[in-house]
């Protein structure tokens, strides 16, 4: 069995990386070690991904600790310098389509065994490429910690919210679903300009003000950069977390976990229609978001998906 500690995630200035940290402290309260990071400048370990300096020394690491490393994309930057020296396991996020032919080439450079990541999809693809590699799906977990569940649906004073990555039809149809119903509130983020909710407080508060909050995975609001990965994204948890009714369509991911589709889909057809639909009977929709509440309490922390994780790590002969 060979000790396997948490790589201290990389922090960005500006850039908090909650899914980083939240797991990290996770895996703490699990009992996991963590090996402290040297501080290194981002723009540094960027040009050492780019020049594809890390790679995995078998001879120097047989006898350390394996080290568990949070990224996104592909390990290089993220493991530096310590892939040299210790055996990685790399826990990923973000891997989208354009990252796959470096990810196969660093996960043979760093001489890994077990992969582990946040899309079933990704995971499938490193099993074929590499059928040495123990590729392990570990779905996107959050910290429940500061969502707030808010009030029911109908004492709302928001009907529709729409955050960071639009899907345009929906958009479309919701200004002209509000311009006939000018009593709604619709918000939505301007093209250019600042954040709706510019910190991690009013984004809790202004999720817990709204009737129905727009979700559709990344694979259709982007498929430029995500191509056909369609995986469960932290939002679906944060709406379900502050009973607000996601509306647009669900990964699979999220209906495999849960065991039932939490979200109302929203098709390109009649769009405007299902929209005026879902807010003139509002209330019908409160027993779905009481449900998803409850569910995501259960499923959505990262300890809940620790629970799983460890034993497979066990298996693997690692020992946290």
């Amino acid at each position: 069995m060979k000790k396997l500690l948490l790589l201290e995630p990389v922090r960005k200035k500006g850039n908090h990386q909650f899914f980083m940290d939240w797991f990290a402290r996770a895996w703490q309260a699990a009992g996991g070690g963590v090996k402290r990071r040297r501080a290194v400048p981002w723009p540094a370990l960027l040009t050492i991904a780019r020049l594809k300096l890390s790679a995995g020394l078998p001879l120097l690491f047989s006898q350390r600790p394996a080290l568990l490393v949070p990224g996104a994309g592909y390990p290089d930057s993220f493991a530096w310098p310590y892939a040299y020296t210790h055996e990685i396991v790399p826990m990923l996020w973000d891997v989208w389509p354009r990252y796959w032919p470096r990810l196969i080439s660093s996960l043979k450079r760093h001489h890994v065994r077990t992969f582990l990541c946040t899309s079933s999809r990704v995971c499938e693809y490193v099993r074929k490429e590499l059928p040495h590699v123990h590729a392990v799906h570990v779905p996107e977990g959050i910290d429940p910690a500061g969502y707030l569940p808010g009030k029911d649906l109908r004492e709302r004073p928001v009907d529709l919210l729409e955050l960071g990555r639009q899907m345009p039809f929906f958009h479309r149809a919701a200004v002209r679903a509000c311009r006939e119903h000018p009593e709604w509130t619709h918000l939505s983020p301007a093209a250019e300009g600042p954040l709706l909710f510019p910190d991690f407080r009013s984004l809790c508060e202004g999720l817990a003000s709204a009737k129905i909050t727009v979700s559709y995975p990344r694979c259709d609001t982007h498929p430029d950069m995500a191509g056909e990965v369609e995986t469960l994204t932290q939002r679906y948890w944060e709406c379900m977390l502050s009973r607000t009714l996601p509306a647009g369509r669900a990964p699979q991911e999220l209906v495999d976990l849960l065991g039932y589709n939490p979200v109302m889909e929203v098709s390109e057809r009649n769009a405007q229609e299902q929209i005026t639909r879902l807010l003139t009977d509002i209330s019908s929709y409160q027993d779905l978001v009481d449900r998803n509440y409850r569910a995501a309490l259960r499923h959505a922390p990262w300890e809940a998906r620790l629970s799983a994780l460890l034993p497979q790590l066990a298996l693997l002969g690692y020992q946290p």
